[in-house]
């Protein structure tokens, strides 16, 4: 008797992917080092290397590459002068913060804090903020008064003094709204 065979169904399509994910991520950081966007870098490894990966593949292959930097698409926030603090006064007032698209933000030296108008799930406050050191990161505060923070996807994490910075700064621009 013959031995028996496995008949897959013509309707069935299986396909292994062109590449590994060490295979690609020499690929991917140099693409990124040109400035490459996510699309460019799709595109080509689809038509170059015959590789198809779908736009959360290759998120997911960024996660696993923590010195891969992102291209900025961003304009650069113009810095605007500090708001004049009123001589006399019972109190801090709300004219310290500057009212943005986003919220109240706040610019200190090269640390940028924008807080967010509707916060984030979860969240009493929530905003985003640029470092000194160029780090980038989403910030919340939860119910119990306590920060979180996300360092953005291909950013660095903020440093310890970045930290300090922020903390402060943070600290000041709710103090100016009200907030605390």
């Amino acid at each position: 008797m013959p031995p028996a065979t496995l008949a897959l169904p013509k309707s069935c399509v299986y396909s292994l992917p062109a590449m590994t994910n060490e295979e690609r991520k020499p690929i991917v950081a140099q693409l990124l080092e040109e400035g490459k966007t996510l699309s460019e870098i799709q595109d080509y490894l689809r038509t170059e290397k015959g590789d198809s990966i779908t736009y959360m593949e290759l998120r997911l292959l960024l996660s696993e590459m923590p010195d891969a930097k992102l291209p900025e698409k961003e304009l650069p926030k113009p810095v605007l002068p500090p708001m004049p603090r009123p001589a006399a006064g019972p109190g801090p007032s709300k004219a310290g913060a500057r009212a943005t698209g986003k919220g109240m933000e706040s610019v200190g030296g090269k640390l940028s804090i924008s807080v967010d108008q509707v916060p984030a799930a979860g969240a009493m406050l929530s905003g985003y903020a640029r470092f000194s050191s160029g780090a980038k990161a989403h910030w919340f505060l939860d119910e119990m008064g306590r920060l979180g923070i996300e360092p953005e996807l291909g950013s660095a994490k903020p440093t310890q003094p970045d930290m300090q910075e922020f903390s402060t700064e943070l600290r000041r621009l709710l103090q100016q709204a009200g907030g605390m």
